[in-house]
């Protein structure tokens, strides 16, 4: 499921896992998926996200920016991600600046948990 709670050192994550989806559509609905999960949250968020071999777009980070400042703007006390290489970083590097958002950058799922459950 690419949406989904796990517990990690009894810490409650928020795993957005967007691996490997090379098509649009399944990123844009994972990214929805996303967008819900954060609208329904009564808590502030721990968000893992997983963006290795992702397809992107500029409409995709179009829509992450909107709901960076939109939905997800003051739910997260932590946010990591897995995945930033190459062309990503400066995609990265933009929308951080775009949404005013600190995210933390790992080369596994295992160093990201780690930093959330700290």
């Amino acid at each position: 499921m690419p949406v989904s709670n796990l517990v990690y050192k009894g810490r409650a994550i928020l795993y957005v896992d967007f691996s490997y989806l090379k098509k649009k559509e399944p990123v844009m609905e994972t990214l929805y998926d996303w967008v819900k999960a954060y609208q329904e949250a009564e808590e502030e968020i721990y968000l893992l996200l997983d963006v290795r071999e992702a397809f992107n777009d500029p409409e995709v980070m179009d829509k992450m920016k909107y709901y960076g400042k939109t939905v997800f703007k003051g739910k997260s006390r932590k946010r990591a991600v897995v995945g930033i290489k190459g062309a990503k970083k400066l995609l990265l590097r933009g929308y951080k600046l775009f949404t005013n958002t600190d995210i933390s950058t790992f080369d596994t799922i295992e160093d990201a948990k780690e930093y959330l459950a700290s």
